[in-house]
């Protein structure tokens, strides 16, 4: 989620069998200029972080309430882990920049419809891709009529 524009810079669509954790790769390849990544414990990996951090950003994955309290990994788990620990607040106040991406969900839902309307699912996905480029040409025209 761009935080500038707000608009959705690159998605997914995947059947309900596949997590979150797996997706983040594919997410990142091809997007350039990006400070951080903020995502949920669904993201949370040793793998993700690392895939953050090649890109040259900062990786903000909530650890889980049941996260091993000894730092172990490769260094930018160890880093997000101790970033957390030593300035919980600060680290939350990155952290949510993620309620963006569920802003533009629900706006999405409100505008465009909660539910697809297509039955086979190369057309639901079809579907879901363009009410995201409408979106993202929504708030891209609205901020250009704001000036930024």
């Amino acid at each position: 989620m761009g935080t500038v524009y707000k608009a959705i810079p690159s998605m997914e669509v995947t059947t309900g069998e596949v997590g979150d954790t797996t997706q983040l790769g594919s997410l990142l390849e091809g997007l350039d200029d990006i400070e951080s990544v903020a995502g949920d414990s669904g993201y949370l990996s040793h793998r993700n972080c690392m895939l953050i951090e090649a890109k040259g950003a900062t990786p903000y994955l909530k650890p889980r309430r049941n996260s091993p309290t000894k730092i172990i990994g490769p260094p930018a788990w160890k880093h997000m882990i101790r970033s957390y620990r030593k300035n919980p607040g600060k680290w939350m106040k990155h952290y949510h920049k993620r309620s963006m991406a569920e802003t533009a969900f629900s706006a999405i839902k409100r505008t465009l419809g909660h539910h697809l309307t297509s039955i086979r699912r190369d057309h639901q996905k079809l579907e879901l891709m363009t009410k995201v480029i409408v979106y993202n040409l929504t708030v891209l025209i609205k901020s250009r009529q704001r000036g930024i």
